[in-house]
């Protein structure tokens, strides 16, 4: 059964996350909490499907400032797949040089922020360039991906290097090479990918783990509540002015971010 299958594996990535990423998520942890609590940002990004951890990380149910998530929409909406914003366009400008360079410029960075690259190979040009860009402004990065893929695979980027090669930490996704998970009998290939939902259970382990250091340094933010369920009208008032408080919060915190 092709669902069976794709349950037992991916069980075995997400054992395989919890028994060997804590440490690292803890490390990285620290970083994203002294970030927000200077008032500075962790900031995420990916191409392609690897933007849909960053998506997923803020702003939604759970989700707290801090975070921020850069969408370049030419390499992570492939959703026409033929035609505009289609998927060949995306496979070609997430390996051109000094896009990634280019994209940067439209954002005040601080030495103060963290910055998260999410790549499942790790091999193309724009991810490992704002990595390498950043890092000259003097932030330190961190890197999702799957080591297994990467280390069995060809950069494109000019240097040659890797994602987890150029960043300061990596956040092993733990996935296998090729990313699907799921034999069956009669196609050319495995179906089922789950880079993407793995990238999300590390940002999302990551986003748990920084929420409690914050507290343990004292700091509290508002944090974005479940607001479709049944409520008195005492509970939605409360649910309102909390969606509020995030939106102020992300405001301020976003005031003269952009150039």
């Amino acid at each position: 059964m092709g669902a069976k299958q794709f349950y037992t594996r991916f069980r075995e990535i997400f054992e395989r996350l919890e028994k060997e990423q804590d440490d690292v998520i803890a490390e990285v942890a620290e970083w994203a909490a002294e970030a927000i609590a200077c008032d500075r940002f962790v900031l995420v990004f990916g191409t392609g499907h690897s933007a849909i951890p960053a998506m997923d990380v803020y702003p939604r149910i759970g989700s707290y400032p801090g975070w921020l998530p850069i969408h370049e929409l030419c390499t992570s909406y492939i959703a026409t797949v033929l035609g505009n914003q289609g998927l060949r366009q995306t496979m070609f400008l997430e390996k051109v040089d000094g896009f990634g360079k280019l994209m940067l410029e439209n954002y005040r960075l601080d030495p103060r922020d963290l910055m998260v690259v999410i790549s499942n190979s790790g091999v193309n040009t724009m991810g490992i360039e704002v990595a390498l860009e950043v890092k000259k402004q003097g932030l330190k990065t961190v890197a999702i991906t799957s080591l297994e893929h990467s280390r069995a695979s060809r950069s494109y980027h000019k240097t040659g290097k890797r994602l987890f090669e150029v960043c300061d930490r990596t956040l092993d996704t733990c996935m296998p090479q090729g990313d699907a998970l799921v034999e069956i009998q009669g196609l050319p290939y495995k179906v089922a990918a789950a880079s993407s939902i793995a990238g999300s259970l590390v940002l999302q382990a990551l986003a748990a783990e920084t929420a409690l250091k914050l507290t343990e340094r004292g700091v509290s933010l508002p944090v974005f509540p479940s607001h479709n369920a049944k409520m008195s009208p005492e509970e939605e008032e409360a649910v309102e002015a909390m969606v509020d408080a995030v939106l102020a919060e992300h405001a301020r915190r976003t005031t003269g971010f952009l150039k």
